[in-house]
């Protein structure tokens, strides 16, 4: 039996005709640019200001991704502000109290299970680690569900190294860092503020679609919750994922939305005929795990979706972060109100005798309006 291709990652490659020619245009791009990053790398020097943003932009290669991640994303700043082994010592730190180490233990087997490295033990272990580490680096944080495919994407492209992968993470997540802060908090605030964001900025790009999906009752989050918390990672083909990596550790997260909205631009003739949620979705996840011609997806997103300067996008953020702060107050207030009918037998004789409103106005009156 034949064995499976496999992308630089380690990632089993099933492409149809197309798909192999595009990957292989891509390829020998990436191999024409690569004299230019070698030149850098040479020189350990990143190349000036002025040329750095397109060098990202049009991709680097994989050989050299780890240096200049680790240098645009501020990981290597970051990590020369801590004692010389301060990873290590998160990592003993990790392991003997993290709160987070059952889920952590829970989730490492269901990590790019099909990854040979990722699933084999040396790989379970190094993404143990890492996550561990940095649960206990940024302990109001801790560990969410998708960190983990974070972690693993980092370890693949940074050359199988835990403190590259760590020192990025934290470049990403920590405070003031490259994402939008609580994007892994419990409750996913930040995530939510991102998915209404990205909705009014469909609004505005792709009006057509956005009726659409408002007539389907398609909200965002159904769509575009895992492309931010993953950063693509489990759903774009992963040298497609490092490619909008190379951008988004340069240039932040308004590359994230960019991209969000060069997938639905590419999608968009074929969203419009689906007439409903279940068959909008397909579509969507079928033509994002098919796209391997990552030229022509950044090509869009840089060149197709027109001006989107950062300041819109803080604009936005502010206005659905307030959104989101009241729709989370209001809902702790209903469940505090369902726990004091619940188990509460002072506020059910009070239901009885002065209704729901005496109840609420004696909740409200413990845990705040």
């Amino acid at each position: 039996m034949a064995q499976a291709a496999l992308d630089v990652y380690g990632f089993e490659l099933n492409l149809s005709p197309e798909e192999a020619q595009a990957r292989k245009a891509c390829e020998a791009k990436q191999q024409k640019r690569a004299g230019k990053w070698e030149t850098y790398f040479k020189q350990s020097k990143l190349p000036p200001a002025s040329k750095l943003k397109k060098y990202c932009r049009e991709g680097i290669p994989p050989s050299y991704r780890a240096w200049v991640w680790e240098e645009v994303s501020g990981a290597t700043k970051l990590q020369s502000e801590h004692m010389n082994n301060y990873y290590e010592a998160m990592v003993h730190q990790g392991q003997a109290t993290s709160p987070s180490a059952r889920q952590v233990e829970l989730d490492l087997p269901r990590t790019f299970p099909s990854n040979a490295w990722v699933a084999s033990a040396e790989g379970q272990s190094a993404l143990r680690n890492v996550l561990l580490a940095f649960s206990v680096h940024k302990p109001d944080v801790g560990y969410c569900q998708s960190m983990n495919f974070v972690a693993a994407m980092l370890l693949l492209c940074l050359d199988l190294s835990e403190e590259r992968a760590f020192w990025v993470m934290v470049a990403l997540i920590d405070d003031n860092g490259i994402l939008y802060h609580d994007m892994y908090a419990s409750d996913l605030v930040g995530t939510h503020v991102e998915m209404r964001s990205l909705e009014e900025l469909t609004y505005k790009k792709l009006p057509k679609l956005y009726k659409h999906l408002q007539e389907q009752q398609c909200e965002m989050s159904i769509i575009a919750t895992d492309w931010f918390l993953c950063l693509f990672a489990t759903t774009l083909p992963s040298e497609t994922a490092a490619r909008v990596w190379d951008a988004l550790l340069n240039e932040g997260p308004k590359v994230l939305f960019r991209v969000a909205l060069a997938l639905l631009k590419t999608s968009e003739a074929v969203l419009l005929k689906q007439d409903n949620v279940g068959l909008l979705l397909r579509e969507i996840r079928q033509a994002v795990t098919h796209t391997h011609d990552r030229d022509k997806l950044m090509k869009v997103a840089f060149d197709g979706i027109g001006s989107m300067p950062m300041a819109r996008i803080e604009n936005y953020r502010q206005v659905k972060q307030e959104a989101v702060e009241f729709e989370m107050k209001r809902r702790n207030a209903r469940k505090n109100l369902d726990h004091a009918l619940v188990t509460s037998p002072q506020d059910s004789r009070v239901m009885q005798v002065e209704g729901i409103s005496g109840v609420a106005d004696r909740v409200r009156h413990k845990y705040g309006k």
